[in-house]
């Protein structure tokens, strides 16, 4: 959903909510209190965009037969116009949170990745965003699309040197059969 569908959505759910309550606002001229809908917006706006700047604390981790283990943040960034979804690279994994007042959190560790792949349109090369797939051995997300983020290229290539680095970590190479 995108902003102006977001404004759209509150500006319905304040008439409808004044109509339940049978609330009459006459006192104020409907350009008024069409301007006191868009601040409403824009404060859900504001936000979600501190919720969504706030991300999740990230610790020492626990693995098997394994000492305590540092993850850190490489990159994270949201897709352009879209709300409520935030992309989160770490040193192990990828995480996807979706979600505005509920969250869904989907991740996929680094060491299942395998190759990733950058389209961009003509519109989004305009804009300097585009899409980047991540083709992985994950039985439940085999392929995953980050949808709009900005310089796709950049993102491509810190999610492949992330990727190498856990993999050299563990030891473990990729071999076609």
């Amino acid at each position: 959903m995108n902003k102006d569908q977001i404004r759209d959505t509150v500006n319905r759910a304040f008439y409808t909510s004044l109509e339940e309550s049978e609330t009459e606002v006459n006192a104020l001229p409907p350009g008024q209190l069409q301007a006191i809908v868009r601040a409403v917006s824009d404060s859900i706006f504001a936000v979600m965009e501190g919720l969504d700047e706030a991300s999740p604390a990230t610790g020492p981790l626990q693995s098997e037969g394994e000492s305590s283990l540092q993850e850190s943040v490489i990159w994270s960034g949201k897709p352009l116009l879209t709300l409520g979804e935030k992309y989160e690279l770490t040193s192990q994994r990828l995480r996807i949170f979706k979600g505005v007042f509920s969250r869904d959190i989907e991740e996929i560790d680094l060491v299942r990745v395998r190759d990733t792949k950058v389209k961009q349109h003509m519109g989004e090369r305009l804009a300097g965003v585009g899409d980047v797939t991540i083709f992985s051995t994950d039985k439940n997300n085999p392929e995953i699309t980050l949808n709009n983020v900005k310089d796709p290229l950049e993102v491509r290539e810190l999610i492949r040197k992330a990727y190498l680095a856990e993999q050299d970590r563990r030891g473990l190479r990729f071999r076609e059969e």
